[in-house]
């Protein structure tokens, strides 16, 4: 009896020191070493860096997800969230001495999933105003700050003051993520029409067609019309599966179309008395669409694989 009130004793008296030494150790946390692993298919280790020209990470980063975002950017979280939206981490840099509690500036990292989710973001964030720079696959600035996207990662940096060197600190989060910052493949399958308008990412449902997701547009001015061409690409397989999609609307929708076989391509008219005549090219690996010109011609523009 009065060996196992030692050991209790004992207990009791080593729990104040396990403690002590846990919240010692937690004292040495590098914030240079955050990482985090994405919750998205792979994973990609990120590091914030610690002091970027005088300016040093103040605490560490805050980190979101699907149920939280609304309580960094409220009123436009469920736009990521449409978007692809995995996770956020944001780190808040404030110059060396200074004794201001609010950060001069903040790096923001969204990670959104897939390559082409990140691009349908900066895609719908560039206005006439920005101006784009060489950092990432694809950068812009504007009065606000820098954005860039690489691999799955939107990244955004924001300054609060005019001493916050934007550009080095884009530069040094940019280097610190490992994703390959390659402009996308897809984006090459694009023909030289004419003078390109403007380049944007559907995420879902495209022009209403809930079986038509991630889909690149490419708007162009062709000898006075404006002609918009969608893409989607993907194995054979799903190639195949969303062709039989297609051709399964039109039936339902009592929609005509005409099978063309010109240029050593097998492409199709579609009579649609909603959208108007309109082109669809299938092919292994892609699938093109054309609206807005219904010029058998322009097919000879495009590399069908």
């Amino acid at each position: 009896m009065a060996n196992s009130l030692t050991y209790r004793l004992l207990l009791l008296l080593l729990l104040p020191a396990v403690a002590a030494a846990i919240y010692i150790k937690g004292q040495k946390y590098d914030p240079a070493l955050i990482n985090f692993k994405s919750l998205s298919e792979g994973s990609s280790s990120i590091t914030f860096p610690r002091e970027i020209e005088g300016f040093s990470i103040g605490s560490q980063p805050r980190r979101y997800n699907k149920e939280n975002l609304y309580e960094y950017i409220n009123g436009h979280a469920e736009y990521f969230i449409g978007a692809g939206f995995v996770s956020l981490s944001v780190g808040e840099y404030t110059k060396k001495g200074s004794e201001q509690t609010q950060p001069d500036a903040t790096a923001e990292i969204y990670d959104m999933g897939k390559d082409i989710h990140a691009f349908g973001v900066i895609a719908d964030e560039t206005g006439k105003d920005y101006k784009e720079i060489k950092i990432g696959a694809k950068g812009i600035k504007s009065p606000q700050g820098i954005s860039f996207i690489k691999g799955r990662y939107y990244v955004k940096i924001s300054s609060f003051t005019k001493d916050a060197p934007l550009i080095k600190i884009a530069e040094a989060v940019e280097k610190n993520i490992s994703e390959k910052s390659d402009a996308f493949s897809a984006f090459s399958r694009f023909p030289a029409l004419g003078e390109v308008i403007g380049t944007r990412f559907i995420k879902e449902a495209y022009r209403g067609l809930d079986f038509l997701p991630n889909v690149l547009e490419r708007e162009y001015r062709v000898n006075g019309k404006r002609i918009q061409v969608f893409l989607v690409t993907g194995s054979e397989k799903e190639m195949e599966k969303l062709g039989a999609a297609f051709f399964d609307f039109f039936k339902k929708s009592d929609i005509k179309y005409q099978t063309v076989e010109k240029y050593n391509k097998r492409f199709y008219k579609i009579i649609d008395p909603y959208e108007g005549d309109w082109y669809l090219l299938p092919s292994n690996d892609a699938l093109f669409g054309i609206y807005g010109a219904a010029d058998d011609d322009l097919v000879r523009q495009f590399s069908l694989h």
